[in-house]
């Protein structure tokens, strides 16, 4: 009997182990979410930090949905980029800010074409879609690693808040609006690659 005793106690004391490590393990993990979590806001500001010269407005709204052409007239949508840190400028071939920021724009697309979790969209408000590739092949553009894009109603920009071009936003992968920048930037010098490739993650 004494013996029998001695192994109800010792599963006892067993299961106590058992709930004590259960207990441990989930206060442990609480901890490290918790910490993991308060890193967060740190690392977003870290992201911030690094397009401060660029003096971005910061928003945080969903970014008004699109529907727009290629230059081939083929429709895009954004949902077609969720999962992809988005670059979206607009632009247009009259637009005399918007021709000395070409270049730029092109040369940051360029520098993030290996990677397939960033995309540099160019969505032009020209009234005509034939004006576009004319203008590109003027200004050795055609090969350009942005994506062009056409806005055939010329109202899209204004949905984002542009008064006028060039302006530039920045889309998170899960579609939230996080980066206004009004007028032109220099997209093509490592400032602007490194505030990218930071809030973009990595």
């Amino acid at each position: 009997m004494a013996e029998a005793a001695k192994g109800d106690e010792g599963l006892r004391i067993s299961g106590l182990g058992v709930i004590a490590l259960a207990v441990f393990t989930l206060v442990g993990g609480g901890l490290i979410f918790g910490f993991a979590s308060s890193l967060w806001p740190a690392l977003e500001r870290q992201g911030e930090s690094a397009c401060r010269p660029l003096t971005p407005n910061v928003r945080d709204v969903a970014a008004p949905t699109w529907a727009v052409q290629d230059l081939s007239g083929a429709p895009v949508r954004l949902e077609d980029f969720r999962g992809k840190f988005v670059v979206l400028n607009f632009w247009a071939t009259w637009c005399e800010p918007c021709i000395g920021e070409w270049p730029q724009i092109d040369r940051l697309a360029e520098r993030f074409a290996d990677r397939d979790d960033v995309v540099v969209l160019a969505i032009s408000i020209d009234k005509a879609r034939e004006d576009i590739a004319p203008f590109l092949e003027r200004m050795s553009l055609s090969g350009t690693s942005a994506t062009v894009l056409w806005d055939p109603e010329q109202t899209i920009n204004k949905a984002y808040g542009s008064e006028k071009i060039p302006d530039t936003y920045f889309i998170d992968r899960d579609g939230q609006l996080i980066h206004q920048y009004v007028n032109v930037r220099d997209w093509g010098k490592p400032a602007a690659y490194r505030c990218v490739a930071s809030m973009a993650g990595g």
